[in-house]
Order: structure tokens, then sequence, then C-alpha cells
């Protein structure tokens, strides 16, 4: 007899496990896809063409020349440097180097609008305090202030809707293949993690090396 109840509790238990395997596992890898597609529904949503960033030829803290064209193909986050602002930036700054660092195509462009000896020298100190000196990612442009201010007005920066200025702000933008997507208040960590998102979303993921075996030469 208690031989007949285990196996009948034996065969309720892989009956169970049959229905689980049958009807559990699909809707759990339904949920899975569909919260997925919702998550990149949402993130798309999010994002806008604003404007295409015009065309510039600007120089760097160290004296090079960067154009706008190098960053064509890439994912670009910008900020016009406001002096208020400089050390919850460059505290940003940092941490976000630090996450996309092994990206090539993931660049972040600082815009002065002061191409004085002395902003220059700021501008040094500042890559020095921040651990930003990485010629092929980080990007610390100098120009007139009147170039700096069309080229703002040209992003689409929402100055005047967030009442601030070149020399106010704590906006950054995010820009896809020189297409500016978002605007970002380094203030408002929640706004800091859209950005987050808003450049994984945009990232093509790496593709690994080939790898090529050779044949060994026949004796």
């Amino acid at each position: 007899m208690a031989n007949k109840k285990f196996a009948g509790k034996k065969g309720v238990f892989g009956a169970l496990l049959l229905l689980l395997l049958l009807v559990g596992l699909p809707i759990g890898s339904w949920y899975y896809l569909q919260t997925g597609l919702n998550y990149r529904i949402q993130t798309r949503a999010e994002m806008k063409d604003y404007a295409r960033m015009p065309g510039f030829t600007l120089q760097n803290y160290n004296d090079s020349l960067v154009q706008s064209s190098q960053f064509q193909n890439g994912r670009l986050v910008g900020y016009f440097f406001s002096e208020p602002y400089a050390e919850q930036y460059g505290k940003i700054l940092a941490q976000l180097h630090d996450q996309y660092d092994e990206r090539d195509d993931v660049f972040f462009l600082t815009f002065n609008p002061d191409t004085s000896a002395a902003a220059r020298t700021r501008m040094a100190a500042f890559v020095e305090e921040y651990q930003l000196k990485d010629p092929q990612q980080c990007f610390f442009l100098s120009g007139e202030e009147g170039a700096m201010q069309s080229l703002a007005q040209a992003c689409q920066l929402p100055f005047a809707e967030k009442e601030m200025s070149l020399e106010d702000n704590s906006l950054l933008f995010f820009a896809d293949s020189l297409m500016v997507r978002g605007f970002y208040d380094l203030r408002d960590p929640q706004e800091l993690k859209r950005l987050i998102r808003h450049i994984t979303f945009n990232i093509p993921l790496k593709q690994e090396r080939e790898v090529v075996v050779k044949r060994e030469k026949e004796k």
C-alpha cells in the first residue's frame, strides 16, 4: 500500500513537472522577452532627433585641432563648461569615462567658451584633477564665446526654457552620429541614469575578432 501511495505521489509530481515545462517556462520566456521589448520601446520613445550638430574645428586643450567629422559614426556626451558646476561635472565625467573606457565609439566633449591662456590652463588642471587624460576619448575644446553660443543654439540646448546660459549651465547633451537626441541635468541623478541608458541603448555590440587558425606547413 505504501508503495502504491509513493508511486501515486511520484506520478503527480511528474505531471506537475511536465506542466511546468510545457506551460510555465514558455510563459516565463514570453514575460522576459516582453519586458525587454517594452524597455526598448520606452527607451527609444525617450529620445528625439532634436538637431544635427553643425561642423566645427576647435582647439583642444593640448593644442591639437579637433573636427566634428571625427565623431560622425560615434556616440558623444557634450557639455558647455560652466564654472559653477565644475566640480560636479568633473566627478560625473570621471564616472562616465570609467564606465565606457573600453569603447572606441563613445566620446566626451567639453566646450569651453573662453580662449584665453588662463582658461586653457584651467582645462589642463581640470583634466589632471579628475584623471581624464585620454586623447582618444576625452576632448576639452575652446572657442570664442559667440561661436560657442551659436553652437549651443544649433544643438537646441533649452537654455531659455531652463533659465540657463553658457555661464550658468548644468545641461549635458547626448548625440548619436552627431544627431542630438537628449538633454540631461547633471544635478538630477535620475536624469543621469537616463543618459547612461541612452548611451548604452545606442552603442552597437562589440563583435569578437575572428580567430584564424593557420595550418602547419606539410613536411
